[in-house]
């Protein structure tokens, strides 16, 4: 009888953690974030001050122009399942350059020694990925801040476009593995892009357009 006794005070025992697990349910040990990776599609309006042209704006040395992008991650989702849409602003300072070896602007009036913003022929340079990788440097995100993203021209799906790789994200919702993350944005194939690509020999550009069909990003 007193080995019955011991029995049943050693199953009440076990059964106080059992029932306190069982009260909790999993959502007492979930974690905050989803788990990684994070794949979302992604859109963004860019509009850029002062607008490219082929001569620019006479300015001076030192000052600056702005290309601000407002992006979005849609259809995100993880191995659990989908995660809510992410939002994010980017802004890309952009210095005053001499016109250098850009025959177009100094066709176009320019003189060689002075400093312009919004020359259309620096885009297509190595001016425009320096300029994107200090915006990305550090770049607050969800809570965590980008670390280490190398940004690069390529190609995105039909499209020519920036890739950024080898990003990691520390800290925050989407924390990643290291260099976890990269960004592709396509440039769409249209004649707004197209005039901007070709020097703005059509006239002003102050936008890009980014095609949303193919560029992507995972966290």
């Amino acid at each position: 009888m007193r080995n019955k006794k011991r029995i049943l005070l050693g199953v009440a025992a076990l059964s106080i953690p059992l029932a306190t697990t069982a009260a909790l349910g999993p959502a007492a040990f979930a974690t905050k974030a989803p788990p990684n990776p994070v794949s979302c599609s992604l859109s963004a309006t860019v509009s850029i001050s002062p607008q490219l042209t082929v001569a620019g704006v006479l300015s001076s040395k030192g000052a600056f122009g702005t290309t601000s992008v407002n992006v979005t991650l849609f259809n995100c989702s993880t191995s659990a399942g989908s995660v809510p849409n992410i939002n994010f602003p980017l802004s890309i300072n952009t210095p005053a350059s001499k016109p250098g070896s850009d025959s177009a602007a100094i066709n176009a009036g320019d003189n060689k020694k002075d400093y312009y913003l919004g020359l259309c022929g620096n885009f297509a340079s190595s001016a425009t990925i320096k300029d994107l990788k200090k915006a990305v440097k550090n770049l607050a995100f969800e809570g965590g801040v980008l670390k280490g993203a190398k940004p690069s021209e390529g190609t995105v799906g039909p499209d020519v476009g920036f890739n950024i790789n080898n990003g990691t994200l520390k800290g925050g919702t989407y924390p990643t593995a290291s260099h976890g993350t990269s960004i592709a944005a396509g440039l769409t194939n249209d004649a707004n892009n197209s005039n901007l690509i070709g020097g703005c020999q059509g006239g002003p550009v102050d936008h890009i357009d980014i095609d949303s069909s193919v560029s992507t990003a995972t966290l």
